[in-house]
């Protein structure tokens, strides 16, 4: 019977495991002697639906009896126990751990599951896919291990052995002073199927959700795994965000900004998964805004910068935040506005020579909305665009976007020598002339054709003033 339920197991695994009902979780006692004397019995059940490689390589091993007479080699209280070598059979205590040359490699099965309490996992060397017989239990919380190593299953009743066992005297190396045997015996399966989650946060209908925003459902006993589902469609036809988490909270970062987004729950016990949870919506809050200048890990910026990004639909400000530091502390910040309705905005008096990271936070109303990515920039010295306009009026530049030629015009307040030049991103002067004004009117064109297509900056200066201005060239 046990062969017929195998065969069938390894034929289901060949499916997508998530889309169908579930595979019933194999079950095995181990027995355990020291020094030859009978020590305890303690149970555990694998997990198929979840690491069907190590579960299949785990059940064959057992089936040719391969763990009988094998040892706990390694005892770490507070950590683990770890065993299943066959060199501890028979060979030295020096070559115990080490595994043979001929054994069968399992490749990793790395998943969301928690390194808790109980929980059993492969043992492996510096390579992921290097999982043989060796396996080891938890006896505490070893979330560190999370993601490095591959879970296959826990221990269902006797953890007072696992702890006998761990608790063991011990040599330098945490092998234990007596051997400590065990025999393994297949007992069954598991064919429970777990509950469905309940649905807590976001709430249903709310609006303005972050993608910093937890998600949140009740914890169910049997779990060890969850499965999160995020649609734009009431009826799920379409699965636009999936998510594994090994606790009942995980975030969504990659949340789309104003979108309405349904969302369910599944939860997944090793084997089998439950029915979906009840159904929940939101809305998620505005869109993060692109940053376009100045461009990211640009180097000779001007200590008076000017800020552009994209607008974003649905947002009606925003908040440009300019830092010294990656994580935008209170003390770091040296530009923190609000409110702003344009998608430009000039910072003057940033220190010269210095590395800055900005960011920008969409708004729509009172609801903020996802912050945009991290830039960094570096100021060079202190002479670059700076903007003081009382000496020049009604500076404009037209066409704006340009093709080939801009013309530029200002009424100046004084007739004399005028400097425009034209700047890059990064400040760097792509073009200068030094017209000699005979009256107050400017009008003077500049050729873009030759100009690689991008924000460029027309500056223009005239006896201690000087202002700038904008224009795309396509």
């Amino acid at each position: 019977m046990k062969k017929v339920i195998m065969a069938l197991f390894a034929l289901l695994f060949q499916l997508n495991v998530y889309g169908q009902a579930g595979i019933d979780k194999p079950q095995y006692q181990i027995s355990t002697t020291r020094a030859g004397n009978p020590l305890g019995t303690f149970n555990i059940e694998l997990f198929p639906l979840i690491a069907p490689l190590h579960v299949q390589n785990f059940d064959s091993l057992v089936n040719d009896q391969f763990y009988d007479s094998t040892a706990f080699h390694r005892v770490v209280p507070g950590f683990v126990i770890q065993g299943g070598d066959p060199n501890t059979i028979s060979g030295p205590i020096s070559t115990w751990g080490q595994g043979q040359p001929w054994q069968v490699t399992v490749n990793a099965e790395f998943s969301v599951v928690r390194h808790l309490r109980g929980i059993i996992g492969a043992a492996r060397d510096n390579d992921p896919n290097s999982a043989n017989s060796q396996f080891y239990i938890c006896v505490a919380n070893a979330t560190f291990l999370d993601g490095n190593y591959t879970v296959f299953g826990k221990v269902t009743s006797g953890m007072d052995i696992v702890d006998t066992i761990v608790n063991a005297p011990r040599d330098v190396n945490d092998v234990p002073l007596q051997k400590i045997a065990m025999i393994v015996t297949y007992t069954g399966v598991n064919d429970s199927v777990p509950d469905a989650p309940v649905l807590n946060t976001p709430l249903d209908g709310s609006a303005g959700v972050l993608n910093t925003q937890s998600f949140t459902w009740s914890t169910v006993n049997s779990a060890v795994m969850y499965t999160l589902e995020l649609s734009t469609d009431p009826g799920f036809s379409t699965i636009d965000i999936s998510k594994n988490a090994g606790i009942n909270s995980t975030i969504i970062p990659t949340l789309q900004g104003n979108t309405t987004y349904y969302w369910r729950v599944k939860s997944n016990n090793g084997g089998h998964e439950s029915i979906y949870s009840n159904i929940y919506s939101f809305t998620s809050a505005s869109a993060a805004a692109t940053l376009i200048s100045p461009t990211d890990s640009s180097t000779g910026i001007s200590i008076n910068p000017v800020f552009e990004w994209s607008a974003v639909p649905g947002a009606d400000s925003y908040t440009l935040q300019v830092s010294t530091s990656s994580t935008f502390t209170v003390s770091s910040m040296v530009y923190n506005t609000a409110g702003l309705t344009s998608t430009t905005q000039q910072v003057n008096g940033l220190n010269p020579n210095t590395l800055y990271y900005w960011r920008v936070r969409s708004a729509n109303g009172t609801v903020q909305g996802f912050y945009s990515v991290k830039f960094t920039f570096t100021t060079g010295t202190s002479t670059g665009i700076d903007e003081t306009s009382s000496g020049i009026n009604n500076l404009s530049v037209s066409p704006n976007p340009a093709d080939d030629l801009i013309t530029v015009s200002a009424y100046m307040n004084s007739i004399g020598a005028v400097k425009l030049t034209l700047l890059d991103q990064l400040g760097r002067e792509v073009f200068q002339s030094n017209p000699i004004l005979l009256s107050n009117n400017l009008s003077t064109n500049v050729p873009v054709s030759t100009l690689e297509a991008g924000i460029y900056f027309v500056c223009l200066e005239s006896e201690g003033y000087k202002i700038i201005r904008k224009v795309s060239i396509r």
